[in-house]
This record gives C-alpha cells, structure tokens and sequence, in this order.
C-alpha cells in the first residue's frame, strides 16, 4: 500500500486555543475541486449547533476573477473529521485509519489508568479494613480491661497483699 504523506504543519493552523485548517486546504490536499468540498460541507447531516461549532464560512478576495469574493470555510479539527469521514480514496482511508488507532490508543490508556486507580483503591480498602479491625478488636479488650479484668485483678492484688501482711500483736 502506498502511504501518503500528511503534512499537518500545512494542513492546520493555531487560531486562538483552536486548531483549524480550511475547505481550500481540504480540497488541495485530497485533490478535490473546492466546490466540491464546499457542496460536501453544505450537504453534512450535522446539526446546525455542530454546525455553528465547526464551520465557519468566510470570504476571500480572488484577484483572478475581478476581486470577485470566494467562499471557504474555516473547520475545527472535529468539522475535519466529520467532513473527512464521508470521503472516500486512499488519503480518506489513512485519515480514518489514524484517527482509529488514536482512539483505539486512547481508550487502551484509559483502561489501564482504570485498572491502576481500581488496584489502588482495592489495596487501600484493604489496609482500611485491617486497621479498623485492630482498632476495634483494640476497643474490645480495653473494655474488658476496665469492666472485668482490671477490677478482678486489683482485687486479687489487693487480697494477696493483705495475706502477706504480718500481723503484730500488741
């Protein structure tokens, strides 16, 4: 398979916090006549909040045809894809590809930071449950200390101490 070259540093620009490219550029770089990506753009079975979101249609003086203005439209990289997606040819498949295995990419990060915080969570819910176990089993013999122990033992003392006791008559 021949492997087209993508040159995103053409393709796309920063405007702002938003990456963008334009219809002319799409156009250029699938080999398409404009007014065709211009009809694609306007057939998109998006919604017109997408729409408002993704697209915008401006205007560009062309010098070749009598300062007559030319339509484009500036995209953000989601009204790309969306727009890409419904392309077909080989530069279309590549694009679908890599945008494929981004997501695949992704999702297996996600799974992996799941399962990490999961095992963290299991293990300190772990070390919660034998830490409160100790202090409970711990209140539990302080308890029979104060009732019941310490109480029977001090009187034992107490009774021993007495026994030893020599007794003087006078």
């Amino acid at each position: 398979m021949n492997i087209i070259k993508f040159d995103f540093n053409e393709m796309v620009t920063l405007q702002g916090n938003q990456v963008m490219t334009t219809s002319l550029k799409v156009a250029e770089y699938f080999g398409k006549s404009h007014k065709n990506v211009l009809r694609a753009i306007k057939n998109l079975e998006c919604s017109d909040d997408f729409t408002k979101l993704n697209f915008e249609l401006c205007y560009e003086i062309n010098h070749l045809q009598n300062n007559k203005p030319q339509p484009f439209y500036k995209m953000t990289k989601d009204g790309f894809i969306f727009l890409v997606m419904g392309f077909t040819g080989k530069a279309a498949a590549q694009i679908k590809e890599a945008y494929i295995n981004a997501f695949n990419w992704m999702a297996e990060q996600l799974t992996k930071m799941q399962h990490s915080y999961m095992k963290q969570h299991n293990d300190l819910m772990l070390e919660y449950m034998k830490e409160k176990d100790v202090a409970s089993m711990s209140g539990r013999l302080l308890r029979r200390w104060g009732k019941e122990k310490k109480p029977e033992l001090t009187n034992r003392i107490q009774k021993l101490q007495e026994q030893s006791q020599i007794q003087l008559l006078i």
